[in-house]
């Protein structure tokens, strides 16, 4: 089964799809067939790795449609050896205003990653706790947070795990004991050190759900999203490389400690 993530934050600018694509692409170089679902009708994901939107005719609109495709249809490949991509299309916004009056819609996405034959699935998710994030919430295993250092970036925190809480059906208790979720925080600028203490004083209480790895502000990372390529293959040397390097280890890590609960979980007796 793979081991489905959603990249979420309700607020825009926090560094949603540079994490999608760059952690995909850690992931692919690992040796781990990964796949990219851009569930975002602004297409960046699809656009960050290098596929027009133009160039497909099948797309994630079609699978929150009706009659709804399955994921397997519409996924393509990227310029990436292992990494694939479940595209996105400006389609999707319309596909997302008509899943409203759905029954069960919640569970569209859920239904349709059935049968898709990858080892790590990162989802994309449009800047709103709308239909498309629900669904993916309704789908995935684990839900990354990444979390600007800035004071507005904290706002809705407290009522995004509130969320979390409701689709995944947790307790405050079963939600922090559990390993749920993981906030990420980026664009750190070490001179900004009045803000730097500030923010990470507000965010003690979720210490032990944030990772280790601090993805620093780096101008390599947006240059990267211009070349429309990974910051592996656009300035490896960069901090940002580096970064993005030490967050697929601990990611792969924190994955593999699951996957061993997970069968240990299932073992009779």
């Amino acid at each position: 089964m793979p081991f489905i993530v959603a990249i979420l934050n309700q607020k825009g600018g926090t560094g949603k799809t540079t994490t999608t694509i760059n952690l995909g692409a850690g992931l692919a170089y690992s040796g781990i067939r990964t796949m990219l679902v851009d569930l975002d009708p602004q297409a960046h994901t699809t656009i960050g790795v290098g596929v027009d939107p133009d160039s497909f005719s099948d797309s994630m609109a079609e699978v929150m449609s009706v009659p709804k495709k399955m994921v397997s249809e519409v996924v393509v490949p990227t310029y990436l050896p292992g990494l694939y991509l479940a595209p996105a299309h400006i389609r999707l916004a319309k596909a997302a205003e008509q899943a409203y009056s759905r029954v069960f819609r919640e569970s569209i996405l859920a239904q349709a990653l059935k049968g898709v034959d990858f080892e790590i699935i990162l989802i994309d998710c449009p800047p709103s706790l709308g239909v498309l994030t629900i669904n993916s919430l309704c789908a995935c295993d684990f839900i990354i947070i990444p979390c600007q250092i800035s004071r507005y970036s904290l706002d809705g925190l407290a009522d995004l795990l509130n969320t979390i809480e409701i689709v995944k059906d947790l307790g405050p208790t079963e939600l922090f004991q559990g390993n749920h979720f993981r906030i990420l925080l980026t664009m750190f600028d070490r001179r900004n050190r009045v803000t730097n203490e500030y923010i990470l004083e507000q965010l003690k209480p979720y210490r032990e759900k944030t990772f280790a790895t601090l993805i620093m502000k780096n101008e390599a990372l947006n240059q990267a999203q211009i070349a429309q390529r990974a910051i592996f293959d656009y300035d490896a040397k960069s901090s940002g490389a580096q970064d993005y390097q030490q967050l697929t280890t601990e990611f792969v890590a924190l994955w593999r400690e699951k996957r061993r609960d997970n069968s240990l979980a299932k073992r009779p007796g």
